[in-house]
């Protein structure tokens, strides 16, 4: 049932060249996190979700200091290599000053051009749609540019139904682990996920509609085991959940950058664009990375422990990944203070022993099933 997915992210490169070569669209990578990519789609591009890799940092070092995220320094270690020749240009958002700067490393070393999305920092919605309007012009002429192809109104609309398919659908995958705990092991969920950073949304979706099925006709497992919730920013490395798996502990929900905090995310609403890329970055689930005073994300997370009847919360941080940090002691007090059990581990994308890790999940499920 998984085994497909799995397959995409095993052989990355042989999935995006095949798809590449049917659609004859240029392929252009998309740097964490949140760029709309039914912008890419409707401008004729294939949008490929780059949210880091296991590869061993040789390079990259060189240009990004040792204290950056291990998915910006991974994902540069890439292009350093040569190893992303099919990506023919970039898409960038202010996610971080780490990203902001990476934009600008890309610039200077490669002749591959690269859009950028900026995120406003403002009070107001009224604010941040102005700001929005003035950068969104050059975002669609840049991505003319590299594709070639004139950003149509219809072709924007064909992708926002592509896309909002495509989240909607993960939404059931995750309405259904919320709903059937133990039902879709944990290396499995999110590995559809990431299947999905690499494929069409056409393609994706059939995939997402055929797995529905078979996991709706899957009765209840009936699982007493712990069960938690994951906050951070990116949910690899997969490798960690085999731990999770093997200890049987069942994952109900997560408040993930590129997880739930993406597939929440409902259509794009093209007809007025400016409103609807305002409406998509910054709604509905709240994000360490935005600015968005109307949003609470203490009450958010609460209230997701809530509804998944988690028994406690995993602070799944990626080192040096610094809005996530400065998060963290406030997420940790409030749930303190309402009686909700809460661990941290540190991961890095690259890490090959997870014996620490291991240690750490043991000692977190000890304390949920003495609860």
């Amino acid at each position: 049932m998984f085994e497909p997915f799995h397959e995409i992210i095993t052989h990355v490169t042989r999935t995006i060249l095949k798809h590449e070569k049917e659609l004859g669209r240029p392929v252009i990578g998309v740097m964490p996190a949140y760029f709309p990519l039914e912008l890419i789609y409707a401008a004729g591009g294939l949008p490929v979700q780059l949210w880091g890799n296991n590869l061993p940092l040789e390079k990259a070092d060189a240009y990004l200091q040792s204290y950056c995220c291990s998915v910006a320094r991974s994902v540069l270690e890439l292009e350093l290599r040569g190893t992303a020749r099919m990506v023919k240009a970039y898409a960038f958002t202010s996610l971080c000053d780490t990203l902001i700067n990476l934009r600008e490393i890309y610039r200077r070393l490669f002749l591959k051009p690269t859009v950028a999305l900026s995120i406003p920092i403002t009070q107001t919605k009224e604010a941040r749609q102005t700001y929005i309007k003035s950068v969104l012009d050059n975002v669609i002429k840049g991505l003319e540019e590299i594709t070639a192809q004139k950003f149509t109104a219809a072709a924007l609309a064909e992708a926002a139904d592509l896309f909002g398919r495509s989240r909607a659908l993960q939404r059931k995958l995750y309405s259904i682990r919320r709903q059937k705990p133990g039902l879709i092991k944990n290396q499995d969920f999110y590995a559809v996920l990431k299947a999905g950073f690499f494929l069409p949304p056409d393609v994706y979706n059939r995939m997402l509609e055929d797995l529905l099925l078979k996991l709706n006709a899957r009765s209840d497992p009936q699982s007493n085991r712990p069960k938690i919730l994951l906050t951070g920013m990116v949910f690899d490395p997969l490798e960690a959940y085999k731990i999770l798996d093997e200890l049987s502990v069942n994952i109900v929900d997560d408040d993930l950058a590129n997880g739930w905090r993406t597939a929440s995310k409902d259509k794009l609403k093209v007809d007025n664009l400016v409103e609807g890329i305002t409406e998509y970055l910054f709604n509905p689930a709240p994000c360490c990375c935005i600015y968005n005073p109307d949003n609470d994300r203490h009450a958010y997370l609460l209230q997701k422990v809530k509804q998944s009847e988690a028994d406690g919360v995993l602070f799944w941080y990626i080192k040096f990944c610094e809005p996530d940090a400065f998060d963290q002691p406030q997420l940790a007090k409030r749930l303190k203070e309402e009686g909700i059990p809460a661990a941290f581990i540190d991961l890095e994308l690259s890490m090959s022993n997870l014996e620490a890790i291991k240690t750490r999940l043991n000692a977190f499920c000890e304390i949920l099933e003495n609860k």
